[in-house]
C-alpha cells in the first residue's frame, strides 16, 4: 500500500523567520504562514477565515529563508505534516502540528521577487573592476505579482535544481523579479 504525507500551502508569512543553529551545526528556520479562505455567506455578505500554520525548514534552505523571507511575503510551501508532543515550562504536555521542509521532501518558494544578498556591494564591485557583479533591484510592483512563474524541476542527486537559490534546491525565488 502506498502512503503519502504531503501538504501544499500558498499564503503569506505571518512573521520574519526565526533561525537557530542546531547541535549538529545545521540550521532550522521557523515561521508562521497564514492561508485565508474567502466566500459569500447566505445573506450575500463577504466572509473569510484565516488558518495559521507553523512552518519549519531545515538544512541549507533555512539560511536562504532567513535572508529572503519577510513578514507579509507571499510564499508557497510544500512539505510533510508532522505532529509532536512536548512538555512546556509549566509541565503541561502540548501537541503541535507543523509543516516540515527538509531535504528533497519539500520546497519553499518565496514569491515576492526578493533576491539573496550579494557578497559584494556595488561600490566594492566597481572598485574591483567587476561592473556586472551587482544586479538591479526588482521593480516595486514585482511583490504585487502573485504569479508562480515556471515550475522548477527537482535537483538530481548531487546537483542543483535550475532556478534554485544558491546551493539550496529546497528554496526557489519566484514572481516577476525572478
Amino acid at each position: 500500500m502506498l502512503h503519502i504525507n504531503r501538504a501544499t500551502l500558498l499564503g503569506r508569512a505571518g512573521r520574519n523567520p526565526d533561525v537557530r543553529t542546531l547541535k549538529n551545526g545545521g540550521k532550522a528556520a521557523t515561521f508562521s504562514l497564514a492561508t485565508t479562505e474567502k466566500w459569500t455567506d447566505r445573506d450575500g455578505r463577504p466572509a473569510e477565515a484565516t488558518e495559521w500554520h507553523r512552518i519549519v525548514v531545515y538544512g541549507p534552505a533555512a539560511a536562504a529563508v532567513e535572508t529572503m523571507l519577510r513578514k507579509g511575503d507571499p510564499v508557497l510551501v510544500e512539505g510533510r505534516v508532522a505532529t509532536r508532543t512536548f512538555r512546556d515550562n509549566e509541565g503541561t504536555n502540548r501537541t503541535i502540528t507543523e509543516i516540515v521542509v527538509a531535504g528533497a521532501q519539500g520546497t519553499v518558494s518565496v514569491l515576492a521577487g526578493r533576491r539573496a544578498p550579494k557578497s559584494k556591494t556595488a561600490p566594492e564591485a566597481e572598485a574591483l573592476g567587476d561592473a556586472g557583479a551587482s544586479e538591479p533591484e526588482a521593480p516595486e510592483d514585482a511583490a504585487a505579482d502573485p504569479g508562480l512563474g515556471e515550475p522548477v524541476p527537482a535537483a538530481k542527486p548531487g546537483g542543483q535544481a535550475p532556478g534554485s537559490v544558491g546551493a539550496c534546491p529546497g528554496l526557489r525565488a519566484g514572481g516577476a523579479g525572478a
